[in-house]
């Protein structure tokens, strides 16, 4: 993978982690509805079921996070090797101006 491709992974992983997190902290559910006669009386009958297990949610947000880290890490490593052949005096540039 080329750096400019890892850098384009992470944007995209990390705007997976942050809808992955949104769904964690809404706790989406599916809800059901309908009417049950019991007796001869009408009641209404309501279950709420979470689309997605919050342990499994986690799990992948957590595995996302460990591999952002590497890549990151990665992506830094092979920058601090990675030299640049510029021509510039920094101290002339850096100067305050008189």
């Amino acid at each position: 993978m080329t750096i400019s491709e890892g850098m384009v992974l992470q944007k995209a992983l990390r705007g997976r982690v942050s809808e992955l997190t949104s769904i964690r902290n809404s706790n989406i559910v599916s809800t059901r509805r309908w009417d049950m006669y019991e007796g001869g009386k009408e009641k209404e009958r309501t279950e709420i079921e979470p689309k997605y297990d919050p342990k499994v949610v986690d799990a992948k947000i957590t595995e996302i996070e460990i591999f952002l880290y590497k890549l990151d890490a990665a992506i830094k490593q092979a920058n601090a090797l990675t030299e640049i052949d510029i021509k510039a005096d920094v101290d002339k540039l850096l100067e305050p101006i008189k």
